[in-house]
């Protein structure tokens, strides 16, 4: 695990609102680790406490249908998130996760995203208005592919 680098984050979509004094204090809550090809990051039904977001390389979204076989549902590349769902609610973890290539992701545990809302409540608000956006173009991207079916 690596400490924050502030240079290297500060454009990613969940911090650009950021001030530097902002940014700064999240870099107390949040780590960086490196992950190989095939690392399996949380599975589908599994109770989640992490949001991570992908600085380098590639997330894989799975989900395991009827006939047992997983899915593709979505690859996230650097700047994109999952997990955050997690930070605010206890619900199982919806699909499963898997790095598709070696990459290096940011960590936030539920534990360090309530003290971030306790202590640096502007700063959590504007990271929630982003899960919040994200959220909302995920549910029209869902929407859309199911009147294409």
């Amino acid at each position: 695990m690596a400490a924050l680098d502030l240079d290297s984050v500060k454009n990613l979509s969940l911090f650009q609102d950021l001030t530097t004094p902002e940014l700064e204090n999240l870099s107390l809550l949040i780590f960086e680790k490196n992950y190989g090809k095939g690392s399996t990051l949380f599975v589908e039904g599994m109770t989640g406490e992490v949001l991570y977001l992908v600085k380098s390389g590639s997330v894989q979204i799975l989900k395991k249908f009827d006939n047992h076989q997983e899915k593709v549902l979505a690859t996230l590349k650097a700047g994109e998130f999952l997990g955050e769902m997690s930070l605010i609610d206890n619900r199982p973890r919806t699909a499963t996760a898997r790095v598709a290539e070696e990459s290096v992701l940011l960590v936030m545990t539920k534990k360090a995203f309530n003290a971030m809302m306790e202590k640096h409540p502007t700063v959590a608000l504007k990271v929630l208005l982003v899960f919040l956006k994200v959220a909302n173009e995920r549910v029209r991207k869902a929407n859309e592919s199911v009147k294409q079916i």
